[in-house]
């Protein structure tokens, strides 16, 4: 048995748990679109000057892909669905993306083992706990929007894995992914005929608070996430990074949002069990 190193996807898990709690700050400002199209335009901006320096390698075309199919329209898709039932039931939903991938890795060249079966599972016994934290009811409009968020997410970490088999470099990877994805968002919204316009919405701390969260996520996550697509696998990874909604749900008790349920602790454990078993293959 080969032993992987986890270290990357969990730094990015550890990343993406954060920031659905402060998005929904946001979303309480901005349309859907508009506070993606400014997340994806930070984080391009941040990996600009370093993805020049890389260059781009074959493997742009299907980076471009994976960029509008999972960061313009799978994430649009997720901030609707934490604006309709929160964050601690939209993150858990859409992480079931995980097993999806499972089942999808062989089409882009990867075997997908008994262990990464097992792990899946629980990770998507552990999510559905999570989601029912607390007792409440899960509207079904925001369920069925992060489901449709997990398919589209299915489909663009597929073209992922494919662009970083081509050749492509994680950090222009990423870079590609961003820009793509926010020029979609601006071309959307100028069709839409939306004046471009954020300075009203927020104080100058409050963006810089967004500033901070978005570059977190989509510079320096987004390129730690593909760096481990790139050596640990496309499977693996997903099934690492899926701890984000429990840390989502602990990070938000934290900060005050709610009260540990014997649920959650469950569904933690579950995770963690997952997680060990991912990490040996």
């Amino acid at each position: 048995m080969a032993l992987v190193n986890p270290i990357p996807a969990l730094i990015a898990a550890l990343i993406w748990a954060f920031s659905p709690i402060y998005y929904r700050v946001y979303l309480k400002k901005f349309e859907t679109l508009t506070l993606n199209f400014i997340r994806t335009s930070l984080g391009a901006s941040v990996l600009l000057l370093p993805a020049l320096y890389f260059g781009f390698q074959q493997g742009a075309p299907l980076a471009i892909l994976s960029g509008v199919v999972t960061l313009a329209v799978g994430d649009s898709l997720f901030l609707v669905a934490i604006r309709e039932v929160g964050a601690s039931v939209a993150t858990p939903v859409t992480y079931t993306y995980v097993l999806m991938i499972q089942l999808t890795a062989f089409s882009v060249g990867e075997s997908v083992v008994l262990t990464n079966i097992v792990s899946a599972a629980l990770i998507i016994l552990g999510v559905f706990l999570l989601s029912r934290g607390g007792g409440e009811v899960p509207r079904i409009k925001g369920i069925v929007i992060a489901l449709g968020a997990s398919v589209i997410w299915t489909v663009g970490q597929d073209l992922l894995k494919l662009s970083s088999s081509a050749g492509l470099q994680f950090v222009s990877l990423a870079f590609v992914r961003d820009g793509s994805a926010a020029i979609a968002l601006g071309l959307t919204l100028l069709v839409g005929g939306r004046h471009l316009s954020f300075r009203k919405k927020v104080t100058r701390r409050e963006g810089g608070y967004l500033a901070l969260v978005s570059i977190s996520d989509l510079a320096l996550g987004s390129a730690i996430y593909v760096y481990s697509v790139s050596t640990t696998g496309l499977a693996l990874t997903v099934i690492l990074t899926s701890v984000s909604p429990f840390l989502t749900q602990v990070f938000s008790k934290l900060l005050g949002k709610e009260t540990p349920t014997n649920r959650d602790i469950l569904a933690g454990s579950l995770i963690v069990l997952a997680l060990l078993i991912a990490t040996i293959s």
